[in-house]
């Protein structure tokens, strides 16, 4: 089969490395985006601007929009307009929340663009030549705001309103029992297979707890085949199936394959694994795993394509501990929030309680108790040495030049009764610093970014230990006092640019390291101290010489203002 050639959106084919490739789900336009969406965007984000530090490593974030099926078609005919108008404009907010929220994706994808239609219509006749695409008449349980059928072991009956109702056990959604000629895919078939390759790949799914959860499913009960496809009568905002305009495709079989046509599927797919970015790290919403981690890998399976290299599940974020609905009011606008908080304090507060274990907690007050720990910790630090006392480029010139050669006997000549405590906070601080690229490194990439912020953390507040203890504004104003010697004033001069420099290095690695959860902020912070390179190879202690540069200059403005709390 040959794929017709279409002009492409973006360039896949990389000279060198092969770049990390890490996907958000796609969104559905039936609604405006909320905080969960924000919250998808930033975990892929995040690690693809981490990848991104390191000068030898690409990466391609994808995001973007689902925009067929019966709920898009229902929305447009209850507004009176065409599902095109409707899918147009909504698609266009989770494109400008990204926008506001510095989400930089490489690709906003909709199942809308013609490149996509032609993968789909392309991978349907590859399934229909290999024979796992036959028709049958299907009856079961069908879920309108899933767009899906449901096994009978997947349902339950329970009470609404005053009377029976039966209802997806996963998602909660009402299903009601259907008839329908249908395309089915051979599901099935591949089930045995994909419990060998989940057996063998503990990692496919994180956190282990859902990986179990699928492969239990799988081991307990007989996968059925999928019905792929719904009458065109009855939907009809949709792709319709080739050679066969009496039947629309299912729309899940339609926004899976979103995923391989951003990468340049079928063409870029072939034995030089270098000439596509494939596979990807899949970041998915717990509510989805069905699809992605069944229907998906066999849907690759049976295509000959590799699978994923790995499927995240996250859990939910719960406003004040519950779960956010309109019904309750308690829907987080993320471009609200941000308008009032800042991008960064809000981008930071997600990112610093991603837990993908367990559901999320947001409430404004632990977001304002985040945002003033950035605003009293981390912009304080800087705020305190590029205070008119002290001068950021000497520091960094006196390290340069060797004049902290004898620091410890300086610091206990100068402070007889903490210098042993300052001399051991030193070294585990610039320790600390040496590693924290490795650190995060780790923690990133196994998606913990919990622990990731709380080692960067550390640093931060060992670095504001160490200046407040060492109290170098008191022997800031010694240095005027005409009645001591020179050989002190030096010895002074020299203890308080070493705790200057100590802090300079602090701000300068932690925020390089910062950037892709804070780009805003650190830039300004990293641009103070006109700091030159701002990637992985220089984050350790004494990487950059000659910075500092005006750092204490009266023109530099707080880089985060206080504001008033919205806390009751």
């Amino acid at each position: 089969m040959k794929l017709r050639s279409l002009k492409p959106v973006v360039q896949l084919r990389f000279k060198s490395t092969k770049p990390f490739y890490i996907t958000t789900p796609i969104f559905y336009v039936n609604a405006a985006p909320h905080i969960g969406h924000l919250y998808s965007m930033l975990i892929a984000d995040t690690r693809s601007k981490w990848e991104k530090l390191n000068p030898n490593q690409k990466s391609f974030m994808l995001t973007g929009t689902d925009e067929h099926g019966l709920k898009i078609q229902a929305t447009a005919e209850k507004q009176g307009i065409e599902p095109k108008e409707l899918v147009d404009k909504v698609s266009q907010n989770f494109a400008y929340l990204a926008e506001k929220s510095n989400v930089n994706y490489d690709r906003f994808i909709r199942t809308t663009d013609p490149d996509h239609i032609e993968v789909v219509k392309y991978f349907w006749n590859l399934m229909m030549e290999k024979g796992y695409i036959y028709t049958d008449t299907h009856s079961g349980w069908y879920s309108v705001s899933d767009e899906t059928f449901y096994p009978e072991t997947q349902i339950e009956e329970v009470e609404k309103d005053g009377k029976m109702v039966k209802i997806s056990i996963e998602t909660k959604n009402e299903v009601v029992y259907q008839e329908e000629t249908n395309y089915f895919f051979k599901l099935s078939q591949f089930q045995d297979q994909l419990i060998e390759y989940l057996e063998s790949h503990p990692d496919f799914i994180k956190p282990y707890h859902r990986y179990q959860f699928i492969l239990n499913e799988l081991k307990q009960n007989k996968l059925t085949d999928l019905s792929i496809s719904r009458p065109s009568s009855r939907l009809k905002w949709s792709i319709e199936v080739p050679n066969d305009p009496s039947q629309k495709i299912y729309v899940w079989f339609d926004a899976l394959l979103n995923y391989i046509t951003a990468a340049g599927y079928p063409e870029t797919f072939n034995n030089n694994e270098l000439s596509n970015m494939w596979p990807a790290t899949h970041i998915i919403g717990k509510d989805i795993i069905r699809f992605h981690c069944i229907y998906w890998p066999i849907f690759l399976m049976a295509a000959g394509v590799e699978l994923p290299k790995q499927v995240i599940v996250h859990s939910h974020w719960l406003c004040d501990g519950f779960k956010m609905s309109k019904s309750l009011g308690n829907v987080v606008d993320p471009i609200e929030i941000s308008e009032y908080y800042g991008v960064d304090p809000v981008r930071f507060f997600l990112v610093e309680n991603s837990n993908i274990e367990d559901d999320c907690k947001f409430s404004v007050d632990l977001l304002e108790r985040s945002r003033d720990a950035v605003l009293g910790k981390y912009c304080n630090l800087i705020s305190r040495i590029g205070a008119k006392n002290f001068n950021i480029q000497e520091a960094v010139e006196y390290s340069t030049s060797g004049k902290f050669d004898n620091i410890e006997q300086i610091i206990k000549d100068v402070d007889n009764s903490n210098g042993d405590d300052l001399i051991k906070a030193s070294q585990e601080l610039i320790a600390n610093l040496n590693n924290l690229y490795i650190t995060m490194d780790t923690h990133f990439k196994n998606f913990e970014y919990i622990k990731a912020i709380q080692a960067w953390w550390g640093v931060i507040n060992q670095g504001n230990y160490i200046f407040q203890t060492s109290e170098p504004w008191k022997y800031s104003k010694l240095l005027k006092d005409e009645s001591i010697p020179e050989e002190a004033k030096s010895k002074y001069l020299t203890y308080i640019n070493y705790v200057t420099y100590l802090c300079a290095e602090t701000m300068r690695i932690s925020s390089i390291l910062i950037q892709p959860v804070m780009p805003e902020l650190s830039n300004k912070i990293l641009n103070r101290l006109q700091v030159q390179s701002r990637d992985s190879e220089s984050c350790k202690v004494g990487d950059e010489d000659g910075y500092g540069k005006d750092a204490n200059s009266k023109k530099h403005g707080v880089p985060l203002e206080k504001i008033k709390s919205r806390s009751v």
